[in-house]
């Protein structure tokens, strides 16, 4: 299964412990604009209960927000699970790093 595929898999599980409490949308259809939608939502959502002193599932919240930002970043194919495993087997002299 591709990395895409697990992400995509995690994001419908989080979200489906999370939407009732949150009021989030069903999750029909997974694109970029739906993903950001969904994740300023949470984080207004997040940002209420603090200021309001409520208490939340926070690690649900949290796991669904990492989870909406890496699969962003996959959809723009970006890996940042590769990206970090790979940092140091490519040494790079440092005036060639902009």
């Amino acid at each position: 299964m591709s990395r895409i595929n697990t992400v995509t898999t995690e994001v419908r599980y989080f979200h489906n412990l999370v939407k009732s409490e949150v009021s989030l949308p069903e999750l029909t259809v997974i694109n970029e604009h739906n993903l950001e939608k969904m994740l300023n939502r949470i984080y207004r959502y997040e940002t209420r209960c603090i200021v309001k002193k409520q208490s939340y599932s926070e690690k649900h919240c949290i796991e669904l927000r990492s989870r909406i930002a890496d699969l962003l970043l996959l959809i723009d194919n970006f890996d940042l699970q590769a990206a970090i495993a790979n940092r140091n087997t490519h040494a790079e002299d440092i005036e060639f790093v902009a």
